[in-house]
């Protein structure tokens, strides 16, 4: 089976993008943009070709991302050796807001997104991963099958990306993740929060253990950053396990003792802007 020209395309890109990177630290972003504007990937793009091909025994099965871990399906096409090519399916739905830490750019191949940009200044920190400021809305644009948005390096490029239609496939020409560099979520809110996977994964393990038999808070090392994921990461699960349930009640307390802040009050608001949003363009 001959390689269709998408494939011979996102490769030469890939060839492209790791020339760029071996002689420059900085800049990709630019010059990501700069290659997907020479090319049509929309027009090349088939759906069917993509399937058979991500099938087929030469398929690169090194993936960026797991089953859903973003998007309803990512998948790794093209993987050089400083720059690959992604692709990512999503259904109707917001991603959440947030920056990266990577750079590159990302083109819609299929549907409608919007993108919303931001900014974040930030007056407080609270933990090492976690700060409150003021995250300001600065515009919203359509992005249509062709068009193309630049990714900078975290706190340099904030947004949401909304998508409209029953299916949007959106392409990210990107390096792999920034050494020492987190991504981080903001809550509309102004809640700030890193995804550190050491500290995200102390804050699974309380939420497992505390599943499969009691536990006793006061016998553990429970930090600031602990009790902010605990509850990021459980709010609106729906649970109803009491072990659970008491553990949200006394990490909420101990946030707002050490820090003053309403945990919950910032959760809600932020829920309730987003229905707000979705309401507007469902």
């Amino acid at each position: 089976m001959k390689t269709s020209p998408f494939f011979s395309v996102c490769r030469k890109l890939v060839r492209q993008g790791d020339e760029f990177l071996a002689h420059h630290s900085v800049g990709f972003h630019k010059r990501a943009t700069e290659l997907l504007c020479q090319v049509k990937l929309p027009e090349l793009y088939n759906y069917s070709e993509l399937v058979e091909y991500s099938f087929r025994d030469q398929f690169r099965h090194e993936q960026n991302f797991t089953s859903s871990e973003f998007s309803n399906l990512p998948l790794t096409v093209v993987r050089g050796e400083h720059c690959f090519i992604d692709v990512y399916f999503w259904r109707r739905n917001p991603t959440t807001i947030h920056n990266h830490h990577f750079t590159g750019a990302f083109q819609c191949l299929h549907g409608k997104n919007l993108d919303t940009e931001f900014s974040f200044r930030k007056s407080s920190q609270l933990t090492r991963f976690h700060s409150l400021g003021d995250l300001v809305e600065h515009q919203t644009r359509e992005v249509n099958s062709g068009d193309i948005q630049t990714i900078d390096l975290q706190d340099k490029f904030i947004h949401q990306n909304h998508h409209h239609g029953d299916l949007t496939v959106n392409l990210c020409f990107r390096t792999p993740d920034a050494q020492g560099k987190n991504l981080a979520n903001f809550l509309y809110s102004g809640l700030r929060y890193e995804k550190d996977r050491a500290a995200l994964a102390r804050a699974k393990r309380l939420y497992d253990f505390a599943l499969i038999d009691d536990l006793n808070p006061k016998k553990l090392n429970i930090t600031l950053s602990d009790a902010f994921n605990f509850i990021l990461n459980t709010h609106g699960s729906g649970t109803s396990h009491p072990r659970i349930l008491s553990l949200q009640k006394l990490l909420q307390k101990k946030i707002n003792q050490e820090t003053g802040t309403d945990i919950l009050k910032l959760l809600h608001a932020h829920d309730q802007r987003l229905e707000e949003i979705q309401s507007e363009y469902e």
